[in-house]
């Protein structure tokens, strides 16, 4: 195992990577023609960087980007391909893309002026050397580069054209000024992928990934240290509001499986490979996994189903949490599919004037609120009608984050100036046509 520094605590241990033409995966090997199927597996570790051929070879690629805004609607995304305007990358900035990767270009990266440089990623190819030192394909020093570097960009990704060498890593990663952060391209083995993982360097995993020669879980695998005798991995499980379900195990067999059917599964001490909910009916969507700063346990988030986790027909096996805002929203959700008769929330998705008029009526008390109690009792009030709002259309509260998500990574922030008197939904917003740099 590799010991890994405190400056490396904050990076991921990898990202996977697909590229896209005419809104289909190329490549073909173990990646599914979806890319939306292809996200289901690859974005369990919660961020993928998805290329766009076509906008890299100049063709019209309006059927990539609906692709890419949609999946934008699902989770993190790093973008490359065909970025060499300053609208451009501002617009997929705008759009919620985590990243933009831009290929460096000695002297051409002044289209990229203004932009906020952490949320550029710089790639750089690299020849081999013999020394040790990184050496541009152009024959320039990555030294001699990086004062440009670090001025349009906080984050470089290193691409091997003749082969992983880990001294110029070393070498890459002693330039970087603080607060950079580097990414490998396609790093061959899942030590050459530990090794990274120890420096804080994030692994970036296409080819392999594809091809079949690795697999996400054995890149997790090669990272993670147990001090158990049995080598278990101890696993905390929590809904999709981060409230704790419970503690499991897990290893490679059970992390594998887990990938493999997007499920909870995990690794009994007593009976081995435990699918759960298989037999009690009480089963688990697995949304992500994550992997704590010291590599020595690991978090699923689930979306749970059933009676709960816990064996005790329980939500938790922490106790119920009646009071957190998913729990409100699936409550919601079941009603308008089970409502108990005389139910008032049944009453506001069979009635949408009803709705509406107690929507604004609460806006308006929230308003009108004088003191502390006063704007949290109004609040909790418009948070209901308003989550009865999503409900009614099957909108569930993940879909409400991913939505502020997005919003928070525009870079170009509008006016917010108020609607006219008048103003209707579908009228021309009083911001159209105003994002300031």
């Amino acid at each position: 195992a590799y010991k890994r520094t405190h400056s490396a605590m904050n990076s991921r241990v990898l990202i996977p990577a697909f590229a896209i033409s005419g809104g289909k995966v190329v490549g073909g090997g173990s990646f599914p023609e979806d890319p939306f199927e292809a996200v289901k597996t690859l974005g369990l570790v919660g961020e993928v960087m998805v290329f766009d051929q076509d906008a890299e070879e100049g063709k019209d690629n309006s059927t990539n980007a609906a692709v890419l805004d949609a999946l934008l609607d699902l989770l993190p995304c790093r973008l490359r391909g065909g970025f060499v305007t300053n609208e451009k990358v501002y617009d997929w900035l705008d759009k919620g893309a985590t990243q933009v990767i831009v290929d460096y270009k000695e002297s051409n990266m002044g289209f990229l002026d203004g932009v906020p440089k952490e949320r550029i990623t710089l790639a750089v190819k690299l020849n081999a050397s013999g020394s040790g030192e990184a050496i541009l394909s152009d024959g320039k020093s990555l030294k001699e580069a990086m004062s440009e570097i670090s001025y349009y960009a906080n984050r470089v990704v290193l691409q091997f054209d003749h082969g992983f060498d880990r001294k110029v890593v070393e070498s890459a990663k002693s330039l970087l000024e603080k607060g950079m952060m580097l990414n490998v391209l396609n790093p061959p083995t899942t030590d050459d992928i530990a090794f990274l993982d120890s420096l804080g360097v994030e692994s970036i995993l296409g080819t392999c990934l594809q091809d079949g020669s690795m697999t996400i879980p054995e890149a997790l695998k090669a990272v993670l240290v147990s001090d158990r005798p049995d080598g278990l991995i101890p696993t905390v499980v929590v809904d999709e509001d981060m409230v704790t379900l419970g503690l499991c195990y897990s290893n490679l067999e059970s992390l594998a499986e887990a990938f493999k059917r997007s499920v909870g599964v995990y690794w009994s001490r007593t009976r081995g490979l435990w699918i759960k909910g298989l037999t009690s009916g009480a089963t688990q969507e697995l949304l992500r996994v994550d992997l704590d700063c010291d590599r020595d346990s690991m978090r699923f988030v689930v979306r749970q189903s059933g009676s709960g986790f816990c064996h005790m027909e329980q939500m938790s096996c922490f106790g119920e949490d009646h009071g957190t805002l998913g729990a409100l929203m699936r409550t919601l959700i079941d009603r308008k599919n089970n409502a108990p008769a005389g139910s008032y929330t049944k009453r506001l998705f069979d009635d949408d004037v009803l709705l509406k008029s107690k929507l604004l009526e609460e806006c308006e008390e929230l308003l009108a609120a004088k003191d502390n109690k006063e704007v949290a009792w109004e609040t909790a009030d418009v948070i209901y009608f308003a989550f009865a709002a999503c409900a009614r259309h099957g909108v569930d509260l993940a879909k409400v984050q991913r939505n502020l998500s997005r919003k928070a990574l525009r870079v170009r922030r509008r006016p917010g100036n108020a609607k006219p008197p008048g103003w209707k939904p579908g009228d021309p917003s009083p911001d159209a046509g105003q994002n300031p740099k």
